[in-house]
């Protein structure tokens, strides 16, 4: 499947997709179909395909060729577009039918063998919040790093990376996306990505005042609804605790949580009139809208033919804010921004990878 005669052994090959399937296996650094990775062989880039879940690294096809020289050649044409990376595809080496990651531009224009790109949450606790760069200068200081204010994902966070790096930089954090990190080892590269988690992390556990108590669910009658109760019981207490649900009802925090889950979560009230009208209304309404829905007191419950991966992004939103202080300035994405994600084809391509019933 790969080369051997460039810069990388197979053996190389191998250490990068278990290092991508470890990072996949983590909920707290990859949630489904999230996050990506790469590795360099010459002017040929691997990395993982549109779509595919890092969990799946080594079981099956995740991982397309592209050249990097073509990628570098579209970028310099300022109206460079998605298809123009396409062309870059291997399609000799490349499995039959499979896109590179949205984020293919990115990964060629950063001049390292190895690059990680992951949805960390003690990474995203801080980088959703108003302001957080104040912070994140003073937690990475003495790294070679770079704060990326958010754009949309794709081409245009490509040019705002290469505006802003230098050729130390081998850390980004990305407002309202995740973190990057960058590397020649692959040893070197683990270690640093754990220095950069341990001390947000450590920042995190500080400032987080909501703990992850367990509450019971009051079962509802969600006959022929479209609807049913999420299995996880810490996901069900989304729907017990006020300050969550005001942020949740508000807007979204992350591209993945919107693509998956829609612009903002419904919160619904199970004695209200006409509850189960609209769950059968809202059942029918296109993906992702109203994949899940908080039952205020009750429960969270998921649409019956939600995309796969809809439990695992709700659960990193649990997750999340349990390291968020309720009073803390949450920085939202827009309606433009938003808008631009719901209409983007190569975000309706991904989400055609994980359509499949719960």
């Amino acid at each position: 499947m790969i080369s051997k005669s460039n810069d990388i052994s197979a053996k190389d090959y191998e250490l990068f997709l278990n290092y991508s399937k470890e990072l996949g296996l983590d909920r707290t650094m990859v949630q489904a179909a999230g996050g990506n990775t790469s590795i360099k062989d010459g002017d040929t880039m691997w990395i993982k395909a549109s779509g595919k879940w890092l969990i799946d690294t080594g079981s099956s096809e995740t991982m397309v060729a592209v050249g990097i020289s073509k990628i570098k050649d579209a970028l310099k044409n300022k109206n460079c577009s998605n298809d123009d990376i396409l062309k870059s595809v291997d399609l000799i080496n490349s499995p039959k039918g499979l896109r590179p990651s949205i984020e293919t531009p990115m990964h060629a224009i950063l001049d390292f063998k190895y690059i990680f790109h992951t949805h960390d949450i003690y990474i995203n606790a801080l980088a959703v919040q108003k302001n957080s760069h104040i912070k994140f200068k003073e937690l990475l200081t003495d790294l070679n790093w770079k704060f990326i204010p958010y754009v949309k994902p794709g081409i245009e966070l490509c040019h705002k990376i290469m505006e802003a790096k230098t050729q130390k930089d081998n850390i980004f954090i990305l407002e309202n996306h995740g973190l990057i990190i960058c590397g020649e080892d692959l040893e070197e590269l683990k270690k640093l990505n754990q220095l950069v988690r341990y001390r947000l992390k450590e920042f995190n556990d500080k400032n987080s005042i909501v703990g992850k108590t367990k509450s019971k669910i009051k079962i509802v009658n969600l006959k022929n609804t479209g609807f049913k109760f999420c299995e996880d019981n810490l996901i069900n207490n989304l729907a017990f605790h006020q300050p969550w649900i005001d942020k949740l009802t508000t807007g979204t925090l992350l591209p993945d949580f919107l693509v998956f889950l829609g612009p903002r979560l419904l919160a619904l009230d199970p004695k209200g009139d006409g509850f189960v009208e609209k769950l059968n209304k809202i059942s029918k309404e296109p993906l992702p809208f109203n994949s899940c829905v908080i039952l205020i007191g009750h429960g969270v419950i998921i649409r019956d033919n939600a995309l796969r991966g809809t439990v695992e992004i709700i659960r990193c939103i649990y997750d999340l804010l349990c390291l968020i202080p309720d009073d803390v300035d949450l920085k939202y994405l827009s309606e433009d921004e938003m808008s631009f994600l719901l209409n983007w084809e190569a975000e309706h391509y991904r989400q055609s990878q994980n359509k499949k019933i719960l």
